[in-house]
């Protein structure tokens, strides 16, 4: 198994966050045995929050051994070849050690405000994943599409990675999941809830199964929330308000998970959170359910610097060496 961490791009009047705080942290990771960091897209946030490619930028060129990925992109409101240059330029900066999770997104804001409808985003994706497939693989070529039309497209160099970095597909949605088993070089689950993940993995591996592939030819990430303390209790306060806020907020965007403000205990069976010990076990469950890159979300809106790094060193020093 492999172990990320989602770094925090989001501003908060709270907290300040900046770079230097991002790059604090990949320090700290570097030195604590993570294998990934991650960073999102996520657009129209009152207080403001890093885009993905230059916070991907950043963080390929401070990183020295980190893969560094992308979870995830709204790829429907991009053009691929900008897509497929942009991929190539983190690839070579990583040194060949980048992945990107892709998906269709949920906020009508964030297509809509991008001329894309919402009936449209699936097509837009399928197109768009195609292109950029064959961009990455060397291809030159013409295309007239429903959604892109040019002539004579390339991008050179190509990636390091060969045929291409992963693309992972994103989603909780059955139609998601088995694009990602067919379209996709992996699939990056939504649901966190393990009885729930148990079902998505079985159709992913199913749907790589139907199409002629190993299951075993297939790759697994999940991004859990979390934090690790002495106690359950103290990775709670650590956590509240924060976590929570943001779930709050999720709800405001459209995710219909929830009707109001959750509780702790209507998330925690879909968090890691306790002593490190504790936090072993519950990964261990991921681990069996066939999660191939456990990525952590430790920090939220509004959580300190201070308060962040030591949930990270703490994941890092005292939980990655308890898992085999």
């Amino acid at each position: 198994m492999e172990f990320g961490l989602y770094l925090n791009q989001y501003h908060d009047a709270r907290s300040s966050f900046t770079f230097d705080h991002l790059f604090e942290q990949l320090d700290v990771m570097e030195a604590t045995g993570f294998d990934l960091a991650a960073a999102g897209q996520r657009h129209f946030y009152d207080d403001g929050f890093f885009d993905p490619w230059s916070t991907l930028t950043a963080m390929a060129s401070h990183a020295e051994t980190l893969t560094i990925m992308a979870n995830i992109l709204i790829l429907p409101v991009y053009h691929p070849i900008h897509v497929a240059e942009r991929i190539v330029s983190i690839d070579h900066l990583t040194s060949g050690h980048s992945r990107f999770g892709v998906s269709l997104g949920y906020r009508e804001s964030e297509l809509e405000n991008f001329g894309v409808p919402m009936p449209a985003r699936v097509d837009r994706f399928t197109e768009s994943l195609t292109i950029i497939k064959r961009l990455l693989g060397g291809d030159r070529f013409d295309h007239d599409g429903d959604h892109f039309v040019f002539d004579d497209a390339f991008v050179r160099p190509g990636p390091i990675q060969q045929p291409r970095p992963p693309l992972e597909g994103g989603g909780s949605a059955p139609a998601a999941i088995r694009r990602a088993a067919s379209r996709c070089d992996g699939f990056t689950a939504a649901i966190t809830d393990p009885e729930v993940l148990a079902d998505d993995i079985e159709l992913y591996r199913e749907t790589l199964k139907a199409a002629g592939a190993s299951s075993d030819d297939g790759h697994v990430t999940i991004m859990v929330d979390g934090y690790v303390a002495d106690s359950r209790e103290a990775a709670k306060d650590a956590l509240d308000p924060y976590a929570l806020d943001l779930h709050e907020q999720y709800i405001k965007w459209g995710n219909p998970e929830f009707t109001g403000r959750p509780t702790f205990e209507d998330v925690e069976a879909g968090m890691v959170l306790g002593s490190p010990q504790a936090v072993a076990g519950q990964i261990e469950t991921y681990q069996d359910l066939g999660v191939d890159t456990f990525i952590l979300r430790t920090q939220f809106p509004g959580m300190s610097q201070v308060t962040a790094l030591a949930g990270v060193r703490r994941f890092g020093e005292d939980v990655i060496p308890l898992i085999s």
